[in-house]
């Protein structure tokens, strides 16, 4: 129900080709698929470390977050960041509610949208997105993802036109869990895109794999960036438990 086919023929090439997508110090955030499955329910912990940001300190943030699925289309997600500032070693960074919606595909590619709506305070202005994600199935165990992240600043302070972003990845299951690599870049607004060496772009391995037979996942992943205006490294952990 609600499902639009959309058909979509990316070749291997261009995926990898333009799989930029946003590296921002402290980052969170990751290549999140576009699939969902009916009856759905977890809770998530994540933490990314910055061993050396711009100032020479070891950076952080951390997240918690809950999602269910409302049916097979549609699935809502929650989550609450906190980070450390020049005040605090833990302090609010923002709450974010999102909204995905699982397009009709095919076995060899999934796609999908999701919509969000991010609250911070201090004077920082909040945001509104749409992000579009596709899923690929490639051959031998080997999958891949590619998004397009769009941002709308609303509020104090907010910057005029659209934030653009991408991230990508690919990686190979096998019974020892998934291994593979993804690409976060950033580049500007609709109203100022930034050079290449303003933009941010890392790219990194990552480890995933369940642990046990109740529901525990782990990752862990490390983005390294690739020019000036990115930090140099970023260490991703997180933890899931299916409900």
């Amino acid at each position: 129900m609600f499902k639009k086919t959309i058909t979509l023929n990316f070749s291997i090439g261009i995926l990898l080709g333009i799989c930029v997508s946003p590296a921002l110090a402290d980052n969170t955030g990751g290549v999140f698929g576009p699939v969902v499955n009916e009856g759905h329910r977890s809770f998530e912990y994540r933490i990314a470390i910055d061993p050396n940001d711009a100032t020479g300190e070891t950076s952080f943030a951390h997240r918690i977050h809950y999602q269910q699925a409302i049916n097979g289309d549609f699935q809502w997600r929650l989550m609450a960041q906190a980070r450390k500032t020049a005040a605090s070693d833990n302090d609010y960074d923002f709450i974010q509610g999102e909204l995905t919606w699982e397009l009709a595909g095919t076995d060899m590619h999934k796609s999908g949208l999701r919509f969000d709506l991010r609250l911070r305070d201090e004077g920082r202005p909040n945001q509104v997105g749409v992000n579009w994600m596709n899923q690929f199935t490639l051959a031998n165990d080997w999958y891949s993802r590619f998004l397009v992240l769009t941002t709308l600043q609303v509020g104090s302070n907010s910057a005029s036109g659209l934030g653009l972003q991408t991230r990508a990845n690919i990686w190979k299951k096998s019974s020892y869990g998934d291994l593979g690599v993804e690409m976060f870049s950033t580049y500007g607004t609709t109203e100022k895109f930034r050079d290449f060496s303003k933009q941010s772009h890392a790219i990194g391995p990552f480890f995933q794999r369940a642990i046990g037979q109740d529901g525990w996942q782990i990752f862990a992943g490390v983005l390294l960036g690739i020019t000036d205006a990115s930090p140099d490294t970023d260490i991703r952990f997180r933890v899931t438990k299916k409900l």
